[in-house]
This record gives structure tokens, sequence and C-alpha cells, in this order.
């Protein structure tokens, strides 16, 4: 046995715990924590009813980013929900698929009063000027009720994972509507709302000019092989997964850092689901096994094809996103009659960008936390 990092007790208890000890191991990697320092920058200066996108490709870990912000909250916050009874620091739930291609608010609306702690919610009723009051049955009930359990419970920030789901309908103009309705909700409640998805809620941003004015972005990324910080990044995270790997011998990962690379994707969640399954696999089918090879790993990996949409999805994306501040910089720039080809700063300014994926003389911090 060697330096793991995980407790050595660990080995004489159960597959199933040992398990258990893994998939719930995470790591602050660089990317997952400038994200999170992103979010909390832009969230202590947004306004009551601003929306923040959170984006990257998919397997990025923008889940457990999700998870480490309401961890953080909840924590910070410990003291402050002793005293008060109804505070609730911050609220968060996954936007759910739907069945019927069209994103089903009335369960959305149902669902967030769960997440906020409110008590017997299809008991509720609501009491209109001059009615009796009335049974809480109707999407529109259910949504005042969320706006008032918002405004009394007073969340930090409201955080929707797998925000791409409220982009499934059927016309670009039900698009736009489903914002406004966020808009709105965040408008009544002085709750800012947090969207975590894929690079698909990047069509949210431009559907119109008060939209674009009340939001934020952070985009969370995947590493780059091409990038020499983000290859030394990846290989750390290799060995450190390889140091909490619950086994006798610890495996050497990192020497195969390109073959871990490829089939994740340079993706720190891809190649932590794909981890949990070969270890969960190994240890429920061999609870003696001392250590894991590259072979076990083989059972489990993303095929290429699989791998290479994944990368051409990402890759295009990246560089949609990485050209649209100069392109439109441009575009801007001839509709106020600046002459941007005598534009000398600009002409500098481009000079100076470089070639994307190509780093600056500077480096960046790598660590862990």
């Amino acid at each position: 046995m060697g330096d793991q990092l995980f407790p050595t007790e660990l080995l004489l208890k159960s597959a199933n715990e040992r398990i258990s000890y893994f998939k719930n191991f995470t790591i602050a990697h660089p990317k997952l924590k400038s994200a999170f320092k992103e979010f909390e920058d832009n969230i202590s200066v947004a306004n009551k009813n601003e929306i923040l996108l959170i984006f990257g490709p998919s397997g990025v870990g923008k889940s457990t980013l999700f998870n480490k912000i309401i961890n953080h909250y909840n924590k910070i916050h410990k003291e402050d929900m002793i005293k008060d009874k109804g505070f609730v620091p911050i609220v968060g739930l996954e936007a759910i698929a739907p069945d019927d291609g069209r994103f089903d608010w009335k369960d959305f609306y149902i669902r967030s009063l769960g997440s906020l702690y409110e008590p017997l919610i299809n008991q509720k009723k609501i009491l209109n000027a001059g009615e009796l009051s009335q049974p809480l049955n109707s999407k529109n009930a259910y949504r005042r009720a969320m706006e008032n359990a918002l405004i009394y419970r007073r969340p930090r920030a409201f955080l929707i994972d797998e925000a791409q789901h409220l982009s499934r309908v059927a016309r670009g103009r039900s698009l736009r509507n489903q914002m406004d309705i966020l808009k709105s909700l965040a408008s009544v409640s002085m709750v800012p709302f947090v969207l975590f998805g894929t690079y698909e809620i990047l069509k949210f941003r431009n559907l119109s000019g008060q939209l674009i004015r009340r939001g934020m972005d952070v985009h969370f990324p995947r590493y780059k092989a091409e990038i020499e910080d983000d290859r030394e990044a990846f290989q750390n995270i290799l060995w450190t997964f390889q140091k909490h790997l619950p086994f006798n011998d610890e495996p050497n990962l990192v020497e195969n850092w390109e073959y871990f690379y490829i089939h994740s994707v340079g993706c720190v969640g891809n190649l932590k689901i794909w981890f949990n399954r070969t270890v969960e696999y190994s240890l429920l089918n061999n609870q003696d096994i001392k250590t894991l090879d590259l072979c076990d790993f083989k059972k489990f990996e993303v095929s290429l094809d699989k791998i290479e949409k994944m990368a051409d999805e990402s890759i295009e994306m990246e560089k949609h996103f990485e050209d649209m501040d100069s392109e439109c910089k441009k575009r801007v720039l001839m509709k106020f009659g600046f002459d941007t080809k005598n534009d000398k700063q600009s002409q500098k300014n481009e000079k100076q960008r470089g070639k994307v994926g190509e780093r600056k003389p500077n480096r960046d911090h790598v660590g862990f936390q």
C-alpha cells in the first residue's frame, strides 16, 4: 500500500462503503474554482431581478458547481437559518426535460415550492380580492404561491440546473416567452435567477435588449490539451483521483493521461462518472481486488465515435463563443459609424489578441483546496 489520501480504515469496510466514499469525493480543480469565484463576483453586484447564465460543454462539471454553491451558502448562513426559521439562503432545482416537447411550468412551480420547503403544497389556497379562497390547482395559482414563497424565504439566488430544458419549445416566439417568465419571476420576487446548462442556453442571451441588460454570463470551459497549463491541471486531477481510489495499491493513471483525456473530452464531470462506474463494477464483482489497471477502465470508456461527436460540438461552440466578442465589436463600431479599417487601436488589439488556444506569456495559478 502506498501513500494514498483516503482513510486507511476504509479498506476494511464493505464494497458499498468504499464505492460511496469515491462517489462522494469531488475535486476543487482550477476551472471549477474559477467558475465559482466568477459566480460569487457576479452575484455580489447583481441586481435582485437579474438573470445569470453559467454554461459549458456537457460533462464539464456544472452540476458539481451547482451543488458546491448550494452547500457553500447553506454553510455560511447556518446561524441566520437558526435565528430565522423562514429564511432559505439559496434555492436550487433541476429543470425536468418535458415528455411532450414543451416545458411544463406548472410542474416547475410545484417542484420550486418543494425546494422552498413550503408545507402542504397541494392543500394551499389563495384569496382573491372580494372572493372566497380558492384551491391552489391552476398554473397561475401555483406561480403566485411560488412568488410569495420567494418573497417570504428571501433566498440570495434561485439556481436552475439543466436549464437547456427550458428551451424545449415549438416556436422561436415561445422561446422568448420562457425568458420573459423568468424575468417576471425575478422582478416580482426580487431574487436573481441563475441558469446552469450546456451551450444551448446561449440562445437565451440575445432574445431582447431588456434581457441583455439584465443578464450576466459565466463560461465554465473544459481543459484543452493544446494549452500547457490545462494539460498540467488535468494531470493533477488524475493524480488526485488515483490517490483517492479505495484500493490497496495505487494505480498510475497519470502515465496514461492522454487516454483519459481523449475519452473524457477534457471534462472532469465525464471523467468522474467514468471512474465511478469502474470503481463500482470492480468492487461489486471482486471486493478483494487490490488495484485497477487500464483494462478495468476500458470496460466503461465512451466509444470513439461518441467522443468525436462530443468533441465536435464542444469545439464548435467554443470557437463560436470566443469569436463572438471580436465579431460583435466590429459590427457595433460599424453601426455607430466608426471606420473599423482605420481604427489603429482596434488593429493593435487584434494583433495582440493572438490565435484561439494560444497562451499569453503569463501563467494561471494551478492548485487544489
